[in-house]
């Protein structure tokens, strides 16, 4: 991996982040991934969504 990469995956890693802490809807695949709601292929997969203020 190269430089962009890095910064790639650490910026998606500070949406996804930030998704939670908003009370944002996030979804784990059955592979582990984590993706956003809008993403996800199966649009039917329950998705996790954080009460506000309830995220550490």
């Amino acid at each position: 991996m190269d430089e962009n990469d890095n910064n790639a995956i650490a910026q998606r890693r500070r949406a996804l982040a930030e998704a939670l802490r908003t009370n944002g809807e996030v979804v784990v695949t059955p592979t582990g991934e984590v993706e956003f709601k809008d993403e996800a292929e199966n649009s039917d997969t329950p998705a996790i969504s954080v009460p506000e203020g309830k995220l550490a």
